[in-house]
């Protein structure tokens, strides 16, 4: 009878275990995959944002940024209810948030679908004068997307690893960055400051919409082990590039792994991979602000549909121009939110499981059927990952 109790105990020990990795897993694949684009892995994003000595320690600072900035947006996600009631409680600001928001996640969107086509013509060699690569990945998409949050784990647990993979297989660069910081310390860790606000507010939707429906634990193993992976890929790829004076180039990356045709088809795989986990991600809010739409359906396709529209506009000037914007909105979003943790509970946001899986519509009840699992549900859901 005994050893009957022990051996439930222990499954049940177990099977509380695996939920908990994959909640990490699951939590931390989705922060990687919505910070690590085609700009971070062709090392053109890195280049800009980080110098070109002393990589190791700014990577090391932007590893301890971004686990702050991701803990802090779990537990204030967790504490309000998701990402709604953490705009409720910005006060005046919260709008305004939401709406540069919603629009850089638009133009990052029609940037991302760019890319696909960029990146067949110009990486691959394919040459296609109709935009055919951003056309299929709509589908895709407005598929998943419809799946909520399950989808975007989903995705994320299947690409992410193979974008770390390569990243891993090339990280030779990263033992010859371990150099002093530069002189000019204080201004190149304003940029590393700038990019970790850009990239962690536009996954804030998705870490508090975690944080709200916590259910199988690992938030801060996921956020911590996202930290450590983003940090680790920062230095492997920008640390790839220094010294070898490939920082101008298209690709800085690819032109400091050098190669053949092969070496550069796989690349541009790799960077397919990390341009739909990235279009997921900045996809995910646009999807929640749908769905209080009448036409729910109809809204997202009218979306997808502007965004592949825009896309075929040439992005990379407008795209350019945002990023500083978004870091931006990113430093004052991070200087109020301790306002939403610790500021007084009067706009707080539907506490019903629907209202926190469409967290950035409107505060109202929700007419739909509720995603996420009775009883807390997930971050992820444990459907999602496998």
């Amino acid at each position: 009878m005994f050893a009957v109790l022990r051996a439930r105990g222990a499954l049940g020990w177990a099977r509380g275990a695996l939920g908990w990795a994959r909640g990490a897993f699951g939590l931390a694949a989705a922060l990687v995959g919505s910070v690590i684009g085609a700009g971070f892995l062709s090392g053109a994003e890195l280049v800009r944002f980080f110098p070109a000595q002393g990589i190791l320690p700014h990577a090391a600072v932007a590893a301890g940024l971004f686990f702050l900035c991701f803990w802090m947006l779990y537990r204030v996600g967790g504490a309000c209810g998701g990402f709604a009631g953490v705009l409720a409680r910005l006060g005046r600001a919260g709008p305004l948030l939401r709406a540069a928001l919603l629009a850089s996640s638009f133009v990052l969107c029609a940037g991302m679908l760019a890319g696909l086509h960029s990146l067949a013509r110009e990486g691959a060699g394919v040459g296609l004068s109709f935009p055919l690569p951003s056309l299929l990945a709509l589908p895709l998409l407005y598929g998943l997307s419809g799946r909520g949050m399950r989808g975007l784990y989903a995705a994320d647990a299947l690409l992410v690893p193979l974008i770390l993979l390569f990243v891993a297989a090339n990280a030779g660069g990263a033992l010859r960055s371990v150099q002093p910081a530069p002189a000019g310390a204080a201004s190149s860790l304003a940029g590393v400051c700038l990019y970790v606000c850009m990239n962690a507010f536009l996954a804030a939707p998705v870490v508090c919409d975690a944080g709200a429906a916590r259910g199988a634990g690992g938030g801060a193993a996921g956020c911590a082990l996202a930290a450590l992976l983003l940090g680790f890929c920062i230095a492997a790829v920008a640390g790839a590039v220094a010294g070898t004076g490939a920082a101008d180039a298209d690709l800085p990356f690819l032109a400091a792994l050098g190669g053949g045709r092969a070496v550069r088809l796989l690349f541009c795989a790799v960077c397919a991979c990390a341009i739909l986990t990235s279009l997921f991600s900045a996809y995910y809010p646009l999807h929640r602000a749908a769905e209080s739409a009448r036409r729910p359906r109809l809204a997202r396709a009218g979306i997808c549909a502007a965004a592949f529209l825009l896309s075929a506009a040439g992005l990379s000037g407008l795209v350019r121009f945002v990023y500083p914007l978004v870091g931006g909105a990113g430093v004052v979003f991070f200087a109020l939110l301790p306002r939403a943790l610790f500021g007084r509970k009067r706009a707080r946001a539907p506490a019903t499981p629907a209202a926190r899986e469409n967290s950035l519509a409107p505060a109202k009840p929700a007419a739909r059927a509720d995603r996420i699992p009775a009883g807390g549900g997930a971050g992820p859901p444990r459907a999602a990952i496998f």
